[in-house]
């Protein structure tokens, strides 16, 4: 009876032990690289968003004209860098993409070189983060509020006035995806504030 159950037994004892060989493969072959870019997903899912607002935001600002007459009733295009708020604006959207896509590159090659974000990274970004907050804000209000300004004192003639109120709509288009910006922005800042003790620690 004995030899007869020492095969069974055997051949039971192997097939465990392979289905638990099987099943922890999958968590061994785990690469380091991942288990440190864990973390950071989040943020830089973010972030990546506020580039993308900001990028957009760009375009649409920097593209934005219409076509009018000087005193001389001589043509010419109107253009949005003719005016202080809306170079405010570019300036504010330009800055904040460089800023977005600089801290995204040191984090990512933090995260490769496999060592923990350090804590020069960490006050760097929680710092920055307030001033580009506050740079992505002041710029997105400088565009709204331009526009309410406007409105409230216009008094031309029709045709005119159609060219820059669909002027004035594509620059309120702009700041409003500068002022999304300044959100996804706080957010990144909020981030970064909760994680600065645990990444400088």
């Amino acid at each position: 009876m004995d030899q007869n159950q020492t095969p069974s037994t055997a051949t039971i004892d192997q097939t465990s032990t392979t289905t638990m060989n099987q099943n922890q493969t999958p968590s061994t072959a785990v690469s380091p690289m991942m288990i440190a870019l864990k973390p950071v997903v989040k943020p830089l899912v973010i972030r990546a968003i506020t580039f993308i607002f900001l990028l957009v935001s760009l375009i649409v600002i920097t593209t934005d004209s219409f076509d009018t007459y000087d005193t001389n009733d001589f043509p010419i295009t109107f253009k949005s860098t003719d005016i202080y708020a809306y170079r405010y604006m570019i300036s504010a959207d330009a800055i904040g993409m460089a800023y977005t896509l600089l801290l995204v590159l040191l984090t990512i090659s933090q995260v490769k070189s496999g060592s923990p974000i350090d804590s020069g990274l960490s006050y760097f970004e929680f710092y920055s983060d307030k001033v580009i907050l506050f740079l992505l804000a002041t710029g997105a209000a400088a565009g709204l509020g331009l526009t309410v300004e406007y409105n409230r004192v216009v008094d031309i003639d029709l045709d005119q006035e159609l060219k820059i109120q669909n002027f004035l709509n594509i620059a309120n288009a702009s700041a409003s995806l500068l002022l999304l910006g300044s959100v996804s922005s706080f957010i990144s800042s909020v981030i970064s504030s909760l994680n600065l003790p645990r990444k400088s620690s």
